[in-house]
This record gives structure tokens, C-alpha cells and sequence, in this order.
């Protein structure tokens, strides 16, 4: 197995962007009412089956880069920690400026970060966030930086107007090919930092302990898209994405409870020993069955995903530091970060409040 422990990192600060333009499922139906017709599919499809009757989008023109600098920027002042501590910035989103420079390296810039310090991007579908936490508290551990940012912005508007146009201009399209493509609906946008540092320039002590990942690649091809660099504007180059959820779904759930087990293994606890449970946001198909397979328990789960959707790389991420306004988390409870991104890919993180 690949498990991991950390004895000296901390999670310091948090920070989100809420887009402001809103698109409700409702809205989207309206919009393929004559495909819904012509396939014979019932209007609240879309809402019946995923839960999520609303999502968030930035204006086509504003870029990942800049929206996770000024995310990362509300992270380090929260953070209180001196600015030129945080040695690192990790951008883990799928939506990208270019496919390069990495841009990591344009939010570096745009924060105007030392050259002395550590810029890149991390992709892995909707695990890059979690991985960034990895990959950073692996840096701090070791005692190369004593702090960094990892950000995601998600500005997913150019794959869903894609996807419209595809599905209203697709000669012949058949229910099977329409619900491959109805996921890409249940996508929002949405950014999100985390500032991690060493515990001995933390003051709030709020502890990453460590965790495990697996990859069950066998299933890769469930989730397919096409492009993830965000100035293209139009098919056939336009971002395009094709899902097999019920496969995703329950495939994920087995490797879940893989993870489960290694993570228990390695940190030492037991399910009831879990307080609050944060898991990637895709909506209502991860349901009590899903969780009963992992070993968790379902009622300890906090949710976002009714208003925000699917914020792909930023889901969890942006689930727990809501999570953390709303629930009243004490200091010494457990919490238990279960991640995962098409590949198949997972990767459950404990920390300790």
C-alpha cells in the first residue's frame, strides 16, 4: 500500500471565490427541451438524478491564473504568516491558461512570489487538489520550505458552452450519447486555497497526520475529455467530455474502501473514531450504499454539491472550508478528506483539528 504519515503539518489558512454568475438545472433543461423531447427523456432529469439544481460560472473571459492568485492571495493574508515564508504555490486545477507555461508559474507571477521559491501545476482530474496537499506536505515534512499555497480555480464555463453546442447542433444524437454527456452539466466553477506550513510557524495547529492513495487505472477510460487548457472557444478544438457514472460511481466506491482500509491501517482509527467525513462532490449518485462500501459513516458527511455542483479539482477542497463556517468543528476531532479523480484515483487525508 501507499500510506504516508506527517508529524510537523499544519493547514493554516483556507479561502474560496464563489463565481457570480448563477445556471440552474432547471435553466440548462430549458435549454435542451426540444433534445429531452425528441429522446422522450422526462424535464428534472438532470436535478432527479444528480441532486443539484444550481452552479456557478465566471465570465468567459476572466482566466484561471488570475482567479487562483487572487484566492492564493486571500489565503497567505488570512494566514497571518510572513509572506515571504510561503516557498511554494501548486496549482492543481484542470481548467488551464495554456497548456504552457504552467499556470502555477502565471499565478506565481501575478503574486509576485521570490525567485527563490518552488511554482508548478499538478494535473490529475479531480484529485489534483488533494495531491497538491501530498505533494506539499511532502516539502514541508522534509523541511525544504517551511510553507506554501495550493490553489485550484476552476473556470469550467468554456467545456459546458461546448457541450450545448454539441448536443444542439449533433445530428442523430441517441439517449446512450446524451447521457454520456449529461455529467458535463452537473459542472460548476469555483476557487479554492489552502496555506500549509510546518507546525513550528503554525499558531493554529490544526494537523495534517497523513493518509493513503491508490490507482485502480484499469477504469481510466470512464471519464474522458478531451482538452484542459481553458482559451478555446470552439469544436471540434472546444473541451469536450464523456462519463460513464454508474460505472464511475461503483468502481470508485470499491477502491474507496481500498483506501479506507490503508488509511485506517496507517492513522490508527476506526470509522467511529471519524467526527466529520468531506468526500469529492458529484452529487446525489455517492449515497449511503457508496459510503457503507467504503467503511464510513454516511450521517458524519457535509455536502455542497445541491447549489455548487461539481467543482471538479476544487470540490473537496472548497466542501470542507465551507464546511468549516457552517459546522461546528472542536479542536481535537478527526477528520477524515476522501478524494477521488477519474484515472481511478484516490487519496484520503486525516487531520486532526
Amino acid at each position: 500500500m501507499v500510506a504516508f504519515r506527517f508529524k510537523n503539518v499544519c493547514l493554516e489558512s483556507v479561502a474560496i471565490t464563489v463565481p457570480p454568475q448563477t445556471l440552474t438545472s432547471a435553466e440548462i433543461e430549458d435549454r435542451l427541451a426540444g433534445v429531452y423531447k425528441d429522446l422522450g427523456l422526462p424535464f428534472g432529469t438532470l436535478e432527479r438524478l444528480t441532486g443539484i439544481s444550481s452552479r456557478n460560472f465566471w465570465d468567459i473571459k476572466e482566466r484561471p491564473s488570475v482567479l487562483g492568485a487572487a484566492v492564493a492571495r486571500q489565503a497567505i493574508d488570512k494566514s497571518g504568516l510572513k509572506f515571504e515564508d510561503i516557498r511554494g504555490l501548486m496549482s492543481c486545477s484542470v481548467t488551464r491558461d495554456y497548456f504552457e507555461p504552467a499556470t502555477g508559474c502565471l499565478m506565481h507571477r501575478n503574486l509576485e512570489m521570490g525567485e527563490d521559491s518552488i511554482a508548478l501545476d499538478i494535473s490529475n482530474a479531480c484529485l489534483g487538489f488533494m495531491d497538491g496537499i501530498f505533494f506539499m506536505s511532502n516539502l514541508i515534512e522534509t523541511g525544504i520550505i517551511k510553507a506554501g499555497v495550493v490553489v485550484s480555480a476552476e473556470h469550467t464555463r468554456c467545456i459546458v458552452d461546448t457541450t450545448f453546442k454539441n448536443v444542439l447542433e449533433g445530428q442523430g444524437l441517441s439517449r446512450d450519447q446524451l447521457l454520456r454527456m449529461l455529467p458535463t452539466f452537473t459542472i460548476g466553477s469555483g476557487a479554492v486555497a489552502y496555506v500549509l506550513c510546518h507546525e513550528s510557524i503554525s499558531k493554529n495547529k490544526h494537523r495534517i497526520l497523513g493518509g493513503a492513495t491508490r490507482s485502480a487505472t484499469q477504469h481510466c477510460e470512464l471519464c474522458v475529455g478531451n482538452v484542459d487548457y481553458h482559451l478555446v472557444d470552439s469544436p471540434p478544438l472546444g473541451p469536450v467530455m464523456e462519463t460513464e457514472s454508474s460505472k464511475l460511481i461503483a468502481a470508485a466506491a470499491v477502491l474507496g474502501g481500498h483506501t479506507w482500509r490503508d488509511s485506517s491501517e496507517v492513522l490508527g482509527w476506526t470509522k467511529d473514531d471519524v467526527d466529520h467525513v468531506f468526500c469529492h462532490q458529484v452529487g446525489r449518485q455517492v449515497n449511503e450504499a457508496f459510503y457503507n462500501q467504503l467503511g464510513l459513516d454516511h450521517t458524519k458527511e457535509f455536502i455542497i454539491y445541491p447549489t455548487r455542483g461539481n467543482l471538479v479539482s476544487a470540490a473537496l477542497p472548497t466542501c470542507f472550508a465551507v464546511g468549516l463556517d457552517q459546522k461546528d468543528i472542536k479542536k481535537g476531532e478527526k477528520i477524515m478528506l476522501t478524494g477521488f479523480g477519474s484515472g481511478l484515483n484516490s487519496l484520503f487525508l486525516g487531520i486532526e483539528w
